[in-house]
């Protein structure tokens, strides 16, 4: 009798650790969904605001980049259009010596 009493408080020890412990594991799962469900979302908003943050910064560059092509080309269209003038003045400049000669040669 003593032992089936020992068998039986022994079998109440276990269910009770049994239940404690599926208790705790419960709660456990209840905080770690909590948690997931909270966090999630702000994750995903994160991702987003550093994935809206690179493609700011990169068009930026590229902006930037654009900008420096620009005014590169500006600079060079620039420098030929000073060289055409150039020969533009040198052109005319014969031209005239030659109307002069032309005229020289002309009173003689």
């Amino acid at each position: 009798m003593e032992k089936q009493s020992s068998i039986a408080s022994e079998s109440k020890v276990r269910k009770i650790i049994f239940n404690e412990l599926t208790l705790c594991i419960a709660f456990i799962s209840l905080v770690s969904g909590f948690i997931f469900w909270v966090t999630n979302p702000q994750t995903d908003m994160q991702l987003q605001i550093v994935r809206l943050e690179s493609q700011v910064e990169t068009n930026q560059t590229v902006t930037v980049a654009l900008e420096k092509i620009k005014n590169n080309d500006l600079v060079e269209f620039q420098l030929k259009m000073d060289q055409i003038e150039d020969r533009q003045i040198e052109i005319l400049q014969s031209l005239a010596a030659m109307n002069q000669q032309l005229t020289n040669l002309c009173n003689k």
